[in-house]
């Protein structure tokens, strides 16, 4: 049979499930991958395998008559074993393109544990010799929904530590819709790296202008130090490495280092990405 299937690695996640719904909607066979297939969602052309990353063993059937793997999982203390597990297979199997999900922060000589693992993961595939096309997003605006939204929906507010720093956060809806011209037109973007922005870097005040123009109630940014941020997120019982990396994130913001658009989204897709107001108005019911 001939290798023209796709895998999804992290399929039930956000990112992966928008683009499984573009894959079916393509009608592109496609190999769905999940730790766990209980309550996932079936599509047409698509069919899920349960495979854990960690055991080597399990991937093989993941990449059955497959020429192409989307890689993506969550930041766990073994993720960098894990997707090298992947790529191995991946090797064996003749697999001939890997678009992998990193950070825009990736880098392989960080003291911090995200950037770090994301780094040492895209030199291992470069080293490989499959074609890859690797994709940096300089923050993703859904972020917003969860402890932001929260804040604002409980309070009309809602606090971070970057002070007035930007950032050129990207929608996942285009970084999904990149994935899968990336892997659908692969030729284009072999051997390729990827920063995805939006067209403007936003700042917290930005963002609830934004806000409180769509559900029209002022909502107001509060600034806090890196200290606040640090007890808030230790009262959650966060990880060491997380509580770090989020700080580290929120310094580069403040400090005027996550300012850069880049055209990506927009060369690839041959639209311009969506804008923050578009998105909080199609979030609008998140802040309410």
């Amino acid at each position: 049979m001939k290798n023209n299937k796709i895998t999804v690695f992290g399929a039930s996640g956000n990112i992966g499930s928008l683009l499984i719904h573009l894959l079916s909607k393509a009608q592109i066979e496609t190999i769905a991958v999940t730790r766990n297939c209980h309550n996932t969602t079936d599509f047409p052309f698509s069919r899920w395998v349960q495979a854990d990353m960690s055991h080597k063993e399990s991937l093989y059937a993941t990449m059955e008559n497959s020429k192409a793997v989307f890689l993506l999982s969550g930041n766990s203390p073994t993720v960098v074993e894990e997707q090298k597990n992947v790529i191995d297979v991946a090797k064996e199997m003749a697999i001939k393109h890997i678009v992998k999900l990193s950070s825009g922060a990736a880098d392989p000589n960080s003291r911090f544990y995200v950037p770090y693992s994301h780094g040492q993961i895209e030199n291992y595939l470069i080293a490989s010799g499959i074609h890859y096309t690797i994709l940096r997003p300089n923050g993703i605006m859904q972020n917003w929904l969860g402890e932001i939204a929260d804040a604002v929906r409980k309070e009309r507010k809602f606090y971070e530590a970057t002070g007035d720093g930007k950032r050129a956060h990207v929608d996942r809806r285009d970084i999904s819709d990149v994935a899968f011209k990336c892997l659908t037109v692969p030729e284009t973007h072999f051997d390729k790296i990827y920063f995805l922005t939006s067209d403007k870097a936003v700042n917290y005040y930005d963002v609830a202008t934004a806000i409180s123009n769509v559900i029209h109630e002022e909502v107001i940014y509060c600034p806090i130090s890196f200290e606040q941020a640090k007890q808030d997120m230790e009262e959650k019982n966060m990880p060491a490495t997380l509580i770090e990396t989020f700080l580290a994130y929120d310094a580069a913001q403040r400090n005027g280092e996550t300012e850069i658009v880049t055209d990506c989204v927009r060369t690839i897709l041959g639209c311009p990405p969506r804008t923050l107001e578009t998105f909080i108005a199609d979030h609008a019911t998140y802040f309410q």
